[in-house]
């Protein structure tokens, strides 16, 4: 991000200065008294604010101009920035991502996806149900779970596979990763790596991690992140999905929900209050919660241009 010029954090301080005091005088303070003030720092605080939110907006102008979408500007977009994405947090601990149908969760994870990149990790993307076309990273088109090429910063597109292809599919493929990243981690060279999981019930049923079968899913998820890796995942209903992923998952993002099963379960990690709220959101708007802290939070929004579907 651009800092601000002293000349500009000066002119800035003498406007804000002028205005608080109603100041008509033809006598200019010196630097001095508008850092004693406390002005000074108000006015280069206020001019990187701006700067970060004209930046971010270029930047998912940028993203979306790759994608083949169209960002639907407003206000509201001011109210969430890169702040809001705590990678540092998602890498140690991982992320999850709860929604009904429609609330915005592939919206959020392209734009998680984008600052994952940015960061400089790597990522794959499962795709089970065609959401991330036009994305711009390489699709795979998956039909043979046993003759795929394992890469990374990669959408693995699996609307072909049944479920019992794709949870074998990633089972495997996870395993891989793993047995890699501990050779790189031993040689001084920690990865870092993080999946995505669209629709995460149909890789990991309720109470699946403690069984043998998904052993090497287990395995990624709960000590992945002593080797570099971690994962982000999704899902439509609460009622469907192991309840210990979303227990050990640091970051969770609840988006629009209803259901009485689904907001019951959630009642275990978010308060009442936050929990009713869940059925009354907008469209782009998640509670993003870290640890017993919640915030409200709305995402810039995007449509499909005409192109996509040309």
């Amino acid at each position: 991000m651009t800092t601000p010029t002293k000349k500009e954090i000066i002119e800035e301080s003498m406007k804000i200065n002028a205005e608080r005091n109603h100041s008509v005088s033809s006598i200019t303070p010196e630097i001095e008294e508008l850092q004693e003030s406390g002005v000074y720092e108000e006015a280069r605080n206020k001019l990187m604010r701006d700067q970060e939110n004209h930046e971010f907006l270029a930047y998912l102008e940028r993203m979306a101009n790759q994608s083949g979408y169209e960002l639907i500007k407003s206000k509201a977009d001011y109210c969430f920035g890169l702040q809001d994405f705590p990678i540092k947090i998602i890498m140690k601990e991982g992320a999850f991502v709860i929604g009904g149908r429609g609330c915005g969760k592939t919206n959020l994870l392209k734009l998680l996806v984008m600052e994952l990149l940015k960061c400089k990790i790597e990522v794959k993307v499962i795709d089970s149900a065609l959401a991330w076309k036009n994305y711009p990273l390489p699709e795979l088109r998956v039909k043979d779970v046993d003759s795929v090429n394992n890469k990374w910063n990669m959408i693995y597109d699996c609307s072909r596979l049944s479920v019992l292809e794709i949870r074998k599919f990633v089972n495997e493929m996870m395993s891989e990763d793993v047995r890699e990243a501990i050779l790189l981690t031993d040689a001084g060279r920690k990865p870092k790596c993080c999946y995505v999981l669209e629709e995460a019930q149909n890789v990991i049923l309720p109470n699946s991690l403690r069984t043998l079968k998904f052993q090497e899913i287990s395995r990624f998820v709960t000590q992945g992140r002593n080797f570099g890796l971690s994962y982000v995942c999704s899902t439509q209903r609460l009622a469907s999905t192991d309840v210990n992923l979303v227990e050990i998952s640091g970051v969770k993002y609840w988006g629009k929900m209803g259901g009485h099963r689904n907001l019951i379960k959630a009642r275990a990690w978010l308060s009442k209050f936050n929990t009713w709220r869940l059925r009354d959101l907008e469209v782009g708007q998640f509670h993003l919660q870290i640890g017993s802290k919640v915030k409200l939070l709305r995402l810039p929004l995007f449509k499909a241009t005409e192109e996509v579907y040309a």
